[in-house]
């Protein structure tokens, strides 16, 4: 892979797990603002980001999956053949 489409997935990664960081943190400063019984001024305003998820590929999305699939698979196969080598002795 070249450098760059490298740089490029991991830059769309990371901007997703900054999204959830900020949504994260806007629903603490809410919850502050409520149970504090401040006015919304009070609260520490950030950059003003879009609050549009960034779109993924479809591929890194699947391939996480893939590999879930493939160890839950896996951990059943090999407990079903731990259980059947006990039932057998």
């Amino acid at each position: 892979m070249k450098l760059s489409v490298v740089l490029s997935k991991l830059s769309s990664i990371l901007d997703t797990l900054n999204y959830f960081q900020r949504r994260r943190k806007g629903k603490l400063y809410e919850q502050w603002v409520q149970r504090a019984s401040l006015p919304p001024e009070a609260v520490p305003q950030e950059k003003v980001h879009e609050n549009v998820r960034p779109k993924t590929e479809k591929k890194l999305l699947q391939q996480p999956i893939l590999y879930i699939l493939l160890g839950a698979s896996l951990a059943m196969f090999f407990v079903g053949s731990i259980l059947l080598i006990v039932a057998s002795c």
